[in-house]
């Protein structure tokens, strides 16, 4: 790597400005075309139409530029939809990054848009569309920057791993907006008390009910196929003298997928991440979440051909590559160590095995009301010093932990939350060279140290990683991103995001335009990324020289996850980006979708009543709606506005009526919902104007049986109890059979939701 790990931490603005001198006046242009159009494609077997293809495939063409060229790409867009590429990974001038109406405006339909840059980095990188959800719908491909006067000493590869739906990008968000658990069923992972007795895990099951977990699953969305540079398999090395060792450049292309990546031969050595080169390290397993790159380097067998498998991390499928065809013996890679979600504690998915079930309850109820919108705050020191233990690892610090598996570099600082198997002991072999069963940050060694100045002022910035399932809502800080919503910062300072995430799901978090260190117990060896991995219920430390300008943007980049709100835009306040671009993306639909409100709702038609219930809800703000009724002129309506402060509390103010034979009653209602351990909704609503009933407590919750059998049941000081048992048999329909003591019937029905 020509630009070194000290150029990028030191910042030294003479010697970037003199090498973009010499860019510009000795620079070879190198020159792309991409071509965007809407059509079809094959993979495997399977036509998918209404996919985004660039030259007419997906991924994209690889561009492959050289250290000094001025990089021309020719962005043609021939759709009748907006589109920007931004190019992932790269150090280019802010006005190029790519992020409509933070670095430029979208290119518009049937025109173009010419993207031009110095290269001034080597490594593996990828670009991609930021535009709506243009990503998931296959507008993404692959780059390879290389030193100047590169020879290639081992044959290389670059293989960009991906997910692929029939569905576009529009309609899976709004499946995960109606219903956060939408695509379950069709991945089998719904968490069922069969499945839980079935796998032994019962207890556990009832453990993370009390603690008022859901549903727990790895991934939201179910794809038809994972892909390796576009398809479910490919071979390469298939030349007849194949060569006995590799380079792979390996690339996160995907929109929501993190894989883990296993090899039929004896391991692979990491030589780079994110581009950059480390201290190789030997592994068995390589997780990588969206959006990482790492090169890796492999033995090939001249007489047989080996898979190299990417397994997504819900287990829900995998692609291969066969490296070599010399042999016709296939050697299968060894398969994703894996546990189903439904038998994994909370501290499991920590990494804490041993973590006691009050301390994982009281930090459910904690980590609840840091849901609640706060300002970013900012501590400002005169000074530099490295975290210490407690901000790197705050909750073992706080609560004392003292388990020694779990303080080895091998095991601390995951990538993503682990299945217990590979917990057990990371180091598979100690000499003559440490073999490590699965890679972790802590594991990644910086080529060279990184010198920081002590007399540099440190700016400290703690925030939270939020989200509500339910809604379908992530957050910073409890906020979701809306056009004016930045994390300030200046120029020369050195910047600390310690970023603690509350949810049970894995975020990775990409900064634009700098590179960061990922700070683990490597100290002043730790590597420097793009982008990281913040694994559930953890806390994750980086730190980068604040030597840009105007705005970047930083976001999760699980594509549903940063449009639903986890992002903010990085601004530079002493030389802030175009104040034009602010009030563009006041209207712009990327900035302002976590405003659009969406329909969620269920129609019941059964012999002893019917019943319509649904909300339209948006990320903080619901209109509740129900009305259930009997064939007797018995009919009971309620219509509430409701405000969510945590992902379990609500309040709300509304009306309800009741009609009887005839007679009408009315009154306002303003109440509250939480959810209570074995996440039991409580209802607690004040009706002034119904003289005997001025207050009702209601009491509910489902419980699902099998994937497809759940019971629900409902309780009402007033209205006594009603129950059901409802066979999902599709996301939409569903056969019922109820009793309600209300009207002292029973029934059997239809429910369909929409």
């Amino acid at each position: 790597m020509i630009l070194t790990l000290k150029v990028f931490d030191k910042a030294l603005l003479l010697i970037i400005g003199i090498l973009l001198f010499s860019f510009t006046t000795h620079a070879e242009v190198v020159r792309y075309n991409l071509e965007i159009t809407k059509g079809s494609i094959q993979v495997g077997k399977k036509n998918f139409n209404n996919k985004l293809r660039l030259n007419g495939s997906i991924p994209g063409p690889e561009l492959v530029f050289r250290y000094g060229d001025i990089a021309e790409i020719n962005v043609i867009n021939n759709t009748d939809e907006k589109t920007l590429i931004h190019w992932h990974g790269i150090l280019l001038p802010n006005d190029q990054d790519g992020v409509p109406y933070v670095n430029s405006p979208p290119i518009e339909p049937h025109s173009s848009k010419l993207y031009r840059f110095p290269v001034k980095q080597t490594g593996t990188y990828w670009y991609h569309s930021h535009v709506m959800f243009q990503e998931e719908d296959g507008l993404y491909g692959p780059i390879k920057m290389l030193p100047k006067d590169y020879q290639e000493t081992i044959p290389e590869k670059t293989i960009l791993f991906a997910d692929l739906t029939h569905e576009s990008g529009e309609v899976v968000h709004r499946n995960l907006k109606r219903d956060g658990e939408y695509y379950d069923l069709f991945k089998g992972t719904v968490q069922s008390w069969l499945k839980a007795f079935q796998t032994g895990s019962a207890l556990t099951k009832w453990r993370n009910s009390f603690q008022r977990m859901g549903g727990m699953d790895y991934a939201d969305v179910a794809y038809d196929f994972f892909t390796a540079n576009g398809q479910p398999s490919i071979q390469l090395f298939n030349a007849k003298n194949q060569p006995k060792k590799a380079k792979l450049r390996l690339i996160n292309g995907s929109a929501t997928s993190i894989f883990k990546v296993t090899y039929a031969g004896k391991d692979m050595t990491v030589v780079a991440a994110d581009g950059l080169p480390v201290e190789p390290v030997r592994v068995k397993i390589l997780p990588i979440s969206v959006a990482e790159t790492y090169d890796v380097i492999v033995e090939l067998d001249e007489s047989k051909q080996l898979e190299l498998r990417a397994t997504s991390f819900d287990n829900s499928g995998y692609s291969s590559v066969w490296l070599g065809s010399q042999g016709t013996e296939k050697v299968t890679a060894p398969p994703m160590p894996w546990e189903q979600p439904i038998g994994v504690t909370m501290g499991e998915m920590m990494g804490m095995p041993k973590m006691g079930f009050w301390k994982e309850f009281a930090m459910v109820y904690k980590n609840e009301f840091q849901d609640i919108p706060k300002d970013i705050k900012y501590d400002l020191k005169d000074t530099y010093s490295l975290p210490d233990h407690k901000t790197l690892m705050p909750m073992m610090a706080d609560m004392k932990m003292k388990h020694p598996e779990m303080m080895k570099p091998e095991q601390s600082f995951r990538i993503m939350n682990m299945a217990p198997q590979s917990q057990k002991n990371n180091l598979v072999q100690k000499n003559p060279e440490p073999i490590y069963n699965e890679l972790t940050y802590g594991l990644l060694k910086a080529k060279e140290p990184i010198d920081t100045n002590q007399d540099q002022k440190l700016r400290n910035i703690n925030f939270t990683l939020n989200g509500n399932m339910e809604n379908y809502v992530w957050t910073i800080n409890g906020r979701p991103l809306r056009p004016d919503t930045y994390i300030k910062i200046r120029k020369g300072e050195r910047v600390r995001f310690v970023m603690k995430n509350t949810t049970m799901m894995n975020h990775p978090m990409h900064l634009h335009g700098h590179f960061f260190r990922v700070m683990t117990n490597q100290g002043e060896w730790s590597v420097l990324k793009h982008t990281v991995n913040v694994a559930p219920l953890s806390t994750t430390v980086i730190e980068f020289a604040a030597n840009e300008e105007k705005d970047w943007f930083f976001h999760c980049h699980i594509l549903y996850h940063m449009m639903d709100g986890m992002t903010r835009i990085v601004r530079y306040e002493d030389n802030p980006g175009p104040e034009s671009f602010e009030k563009d993306r006041e209207n712009s639909e990327e900035f302002t979708m976590t405003s659009d409100f969406f329909l969620s709702s269920k129609l019941l038609a059964q012999t002893n009543y019917s019943r319509l219930e649904g909300k339209l809800f948006s990320s903080y703000y619901m209109f509740e709606y129900d009305v259930v009724g009997n064939y007797d002129k018995d009919l009971e309506g309620e219509i509430h506005a409701a405000r969510t402060l945590t992902r379990f509390l609500s309040l709300y103010v509304g009306a309800k009526t009741e009609e009887e034979k005839g007679d009408f009653d009315t009154t306002p209602t303003v109440g509250f919902t939480w959810i209570l351990p074995l996440n039991i909704e409580v209802d607690v609503k004040y009706q002034p104007l119904l003289d005997d009933d001025e207050f009702e407590v209601e009491f509910e919750n489902e419980i699902q049986l099998t994937d497809k059998l759940q019971f629900n049941f409902e309780y009402s000081s007033i209205r006594r109890f009603y129950t059901e048992l409802e066979y999902r048999q599709t996301k939409h329909l569903s056969f019922v059979a109820s009793y309600n003591e209300t009207y002292d019937e029973w029934g059997l029905g239809l429910g369909y939701t929409y």
